[in-house]
């Protein structure tokens, strides 16, 4: 007969798989459901039009074409939804383009169409972002019979625009982001248009100007609405698993001393709920499972990422990021190490065995340049702190006495400024002043 505990977890492996197979059918749906939706669309506003019919059935031909080839993509990178609203964030940006683009006199010019690849590219995959503007360009091209330059100049405007998709969400690059992308949309339009400056020209040029500006603004306005709904989550889940904790310790208080002995032990023998299982001070407890292994596995490795971890969480604390994410960063940015030479696939492969959050996965995959660049305030501080622990100890180690700390650190913070590092992670240059200090203060002689 099955005890307990042996029921519980049959019953938690139950519904784990009925909850996967849900998710797998309504993103089977959902794939299914997008290309028929943009050939509706287009009939749709071809009706609105007057456009005609057979018009309309050779564009609508055109776009289930591109569409379904989109969705190949779409496929192949599920993890995409993963992302936050990342359904809801794809349908609206590919169908309202495509409502631009059908809807409003001249959409070579008014350009607001270019929202829909330049936000996905913001908010979920760059990649994808670029096939969906594409995919508009094409749409736009066939409907409009555009002149090749016109399509160059589009297509131009489209990889520039993803290109910079992630200094136009920064607030400490935007600005300098969006010149880029105005200036080099006046210049292609001068050059494509055989160098014309004929008044009917200057108000093309004019009101391309105004309405990528305008896509910039949106596009920028809605990446920060974006955010701050990302961290009322944030705050809503912490707040419910506090509720459950709770809830479990009402319940358990109605239960005999043996049950709770049983309890007890059950709970130090089998794996963590998932929900206590991403609390951070589950994560950060000298006592967690994977920071013994580590520990277990190489002594170097374990002080290594206390030390990242320390740092990490007090660089965090200066500057007022999230100083547990930063910390828990680095305590297992290297944990991949005791299981394969591959450390950051394997380290997201234990990410994933240990139900980390996902922001804390991000620094898996993002402190190491060479795998993916920071797209997180502390995902760039687990990157300082590693790169400037390990360069002062192997300078010490090798007996360069003529590099001091102060210089080895100049010398990290100017490189990854120069090489745009950085631009992506939301550090803004009074943020960079402070961690520099801050690590200059830590190694002082």
């Amino acid at each position: 007969m099955k005890t307990d505990k042996e029921l519980f977890k049959a019953s938690e492996s139950d519904s784990t798989a009925v909850v996967k197979q849900k998710k797998l059918n309504g993103t089977i749906i959902y794939i299914s459901l997008l290309p028929f939706l943009s050939v509706l669309t287009i009939l749709l506003t071809g009706l609105i039009t007057n456009t005609d019919m057979l018009d309309m059935i050779k564009i609508g031909i055109m776009v289930l074409l591109v569409t379904t080839g989109l969705i190949f993509y779409i496929r192949i990178q599920d993890d995409i939804f993963n992302i936050r609203f990342s359904k809801s964030i794809i349908l609206i940006s590919y169908l309202v383009p495509i409502l631009l683009i059908m809807l409003l006199i001249n959409p070579e010019v008014y350009s607001f169409w270019m929202i829909g690849g330049l936000l996905l590219a913001m908010l979920v995959d760059s990649k994808l972002g670029l096939l969906v503007y594409f995919n508009h360009t094409f749409i736009l091209s066939i409907t409009f019979s555009l002149r090749p330059e016109t399509i160059i100049h589009l297509l131009i405007m489209g990889v520039l625009l993803v290109l910079l998709s992630g200094s136009l969400k920064n607030k400490s690059t935007v600005i300098f982001a969006a010149i880029i992308c105005l200036s080099s949309n006046i210049t292609l339009s001068f050059v494509m248009n055989n160098f014309i400056f004929e008044s009917s020209a200057t108000v093309n040029y004019l009101s391309s100007f105004f309405s990528i500006f305008a896509v910039l603004l949106i596009a920028f306005l809605l990446s920060i609405i974006y955010d701050r709904m990302g961290n009322k989550d944030n705050d809503a889940s912490e707040h419910t698993l506090s509720q459950a904790d709770a809830e479990v310790l009402r319940q358990d208080s109605t239960v005999s001393m043996t049950s709770i002995d049983d309890q007890i032990e059950d709970n130090q023998s089998s794996s963590l709920d998932r929900s206590i299982r991403t609390s951070y001070d589950i994560l950060l407890s000298e006592d967690n499972e994977l920071l013994l292994k580590i520990k277990e596995y190489s002594d170097a490795l374990y002080k290594h990422s206390i030390l990242i971890g320390d740092l990490s969480g007090r660089a965090a604390k200066i500057i007022g990021a999230n100083e547990a994410l930063a910390r828990a960063g680095g305590y297992y940015h290297e944990a991949g190490k005791i299981n394969g030479k591959n450390y950051i696939e394997a380290g997201l492969k234990l990410a994933d065995d240990y139900y980390f959050p996902e922001d804390l996965k991000s620094i898996l995959r993002q402190h190491n340049i060479k795998h993916d660049k920071p797209t997180s305030i502390e995902s760039a501080i687990v990157m300082i702190s590693d790169n400037v622990a390990s360069t002062i100890e192997y300078i010490e180690k090798s007996g360069e006495g003529k590099f001091t700390s102060d210089k080895v650190i100049d010398n990290i913070f100017r490189m990854r400024m120069d090489k745009g590092t950085f631009d992506d992670s939301g550090l803004s240059v009074k943020d960079f002043k402070l961690l520099k200090e801050f690590y200059q203060n830590e190694y002082k002689s």
